[in-house]
């Protein structure tokens, strides 16, 4: 197992980029955006594959045009909020409107544009754990408090688990999520993936993406229950960008993606209570549409405005923690 590192240069000033290769199962990471850059895998002829999208060197991940959020830990709160807005103890906080009315992934110069501290790189025997951490100030894109934030990714030889940490000196919310944009093919269409989501129940969207209702998956193009092929899934609803509410509590799967072809599997895990299935509906050059699915396992969007969907509040002494966990394997 080695660990490389080395300091970029970018627009977004110097960040860190690290390589683990754990027995040929190799993960880059970014310290801006504390972001995934690239996973490999062999195939079973050995050869390494990228089963994660990657722009062409580090430096270009500044680059916003470019960069929809690759691999990057999202915040200070994941997925929308509507009206760019929301009302905590009587007092009404107005956020960076950066997705038509609303906020999206913390606004503008949200956790995924910053670049983070590389607090801890640690070398075990089978494998590699790094730890970046963040400092968002009261008032961060209209936040209320300072949240001290932090992601460890924990990579052994097909596995890497994330843990997203926060804290708060005053009352605020939080969910943290990881951005991962996923074709286990390495090629420029998931259309053959097959994808199965342990959710009976999804949050219907309105036109803008805000949750307004939350039906049964049952019978419709949205039913993810059993392996379904995404190609089909993709036509028939023009493209998945919706929250799955994942059935069970604590940690449990949520997720199963399978490249038929190569036999190539991601399972995910996480003690989340959603997971937003977005089908890269709008991928841009250097990619193209439905070229990834991303899987964010997060709290739910909305749920500042919509306390119904679930809890998002950071109180002043408790710890936010969520962990989700990426198996890769093959199947037969």
């Amino acid at each position: 197992m080695t660990i490389s590192t080395r300091s970029v240069d970018s627009p977004a000033g110097p960040f860190t980029a690290l390589d683990v290769d754990c027995e040929g199962f190799r993960v880059g990471l970014l310290s801006l955006g504390a972001a995934i850059h690239y996973v490999q895998m062999t195939d079973r002829a050995g050869m390494p594959h990228d089963v994660h999208l990657r722009l062409p060197a580090a430096e270009d991940y500044a680059d916003r045009l470019r960069n929809p959020h690759l691999g990057a830990s999202l915040g200070r709160y994941a997925n929308r909020i509507a009206g760019a807005r929301f009302t905590l103890d009587g007092v009404d906080y107005r956020l960076d409107a950066n997705d038509g009315p609303n906020t999206l992934h913390g606004g503008s110069d949200g956790f995924d544009r910053r670049v983070w501290r590389t607090a801890a790189v640690e070398d075990h025997a089978v494998g590699a754990r790094v730890t970046f951490a963040l400092t968002s100030p009261d008032g961060d894109m209209g936040f209320p408090g300072r949240v001290e934030a932090t992601v460890t990714y924990d990579i052994q030889p097909g596995r890497i688990a994330i843990t997203s940490s926060a804290t708060s000196d005053a009352p605020t919310v939080v969910s943290l999520a990881n951005h991962g944009y996923w074709n286990l093919a390495g090629s420029d269409s998931i259309a053959t993936h097959t994808l199965q989501v342990h959710g009976s129940q999804r949050l219907v969207p309105d036109a803008t993406q805000i949750p307004c209702a939350i039906a049964s998956v049952s019978g419709t193009a949205y039913d993810l229950l059993r392996p379904v092929p995404l190609g089909p899934a993709i036509d028939e609803t023009g493209g998945i960008d919706d929250c799955y509410v994942i059935d069970g509590t604590d940690m449990r799967a949520a997720a199963v993606l399978h490249d038929p072809a190569s036999g190539r599997r991601m399972r995910v895990s996480t003690d989340a209570p959603g997971l937003q299935v977005y089908t890269g509906n709008s991928l841009r050059t250097p990619f193209v549409l439905h070229q990834s699915v991303s899987l964010e396992a997060q709290r739910m969007p909305d749920a500042p405005n919509q306390p119904e969907l679930g809890p998002c509040l950071l109180l002043p002494g408790e710890h936010y923690q969520t962990v989700t966990v990426l198996e890769f394997d093959f199947t037969v």
